[in-house]
């Protein structure tokens, strides 16, 4: 993040939010998401008697979940209001935990670890596949900008969650039902919801001091574009 200390406009950090902003174009976001029905992605009827496929899923997972929280804390950095980075500070919250004696024991990174732990999956295992490599550029490169950002990772991402890891977790049921795997899912689907609202209720806001409501939109579609090619990509994977 880079201050231009010259050309501040110091309206921009304290101006105050107004009351119930128009969010009818984060509806429209939403609607984005649903439209892709992640849940009926093939990946998930060719995964749900594939064990391999589920460890496979876990250990690209496992690669994405640090990374996902860190480019959310720099988006949030991006944000210069102070009150729109309170709206989402629960959500950076929601995705670690307090640490006991020396494991931040709820985190999600920490949750879906032991989950690769159950599948016997050890950290020497774990190798990127371009699946992954090329979701993680597409979060990586959202940050810059807080409203496309807010898109990408909270429509693309958080909200799809909620969808996606219901399938992932009958996959689970079927496949690998001796797996630690309902802790590191249900943390996400319980939470995922509240995140996605507050992710809304922050470009709503970010909209009425100018930020472009278009942007939103555009890292909606391609957080969910980039999304769905992660399972096509995985779904060649695991027919090699």
């Amino acid at each position: 993040m880079k201050i231009d200390f010259q050309n501040l406009n110091m309206s921009e950090y304290f101006e105050p939010l107004k009351e119930n902003p128009d969010r009818s174009f984060v509806e429209v976001a939403n609607a984005i998401e649903r439209k892709a029905r992640i849940e009926s992605h093939p990946f998930f009827e060719a995964a749900k008697n594939n064990r391999d496929a589920m460890i496979l899923w876990t250990s690209q997972e496992a690669i994405v979940t640090n990374p996902f929280s860190q480019i959310l804390f720099q988006l949030i950095g991006n944000v210069k209001n102070v009150h729109v980075r309170s709206i989402l500070m629960p959500v950076v919250g929601g995705e670690h935990s307090k640490v006991k004696e020396g494991t931040a024991t709820k985190s999600h990174p920490w949750l879906i670890w032991k989950l690769c732990r159950s599948l016997g999956i050890e950290a020497k295992d774990i190798k990127s596949t371009s699946a992954i490599i090329d979701f993680i550029k597409v979060l990586a490169d959202s940050a810059d900008n807080p409203m496309y950002g807010l898109g990408v990772l909270g429509i693309g991402n958080e909200l799809m969650l909620l969808a996606e890891y219901s399938a992932v977790e009958k996959c689970f049921d079927s496949a690998c039902p001796d797996a630690d795997y309902k802790d590191f899912l249900h943390a996400n689907i319980e939470e995922d919801e509240v995140h996605s609202k507050l992710i809304g209720n922050a470009a709503a806001a970010l909209a009425t001091l100018g930020h472009s409501q278009d942007d939103f939109l555009r890292g909606a579609k391609d957080g969910v574009q980039a999304r769905v090619a992660y399972y096509d990509s995985l779904l060649i994977e695991i027919k090699k």
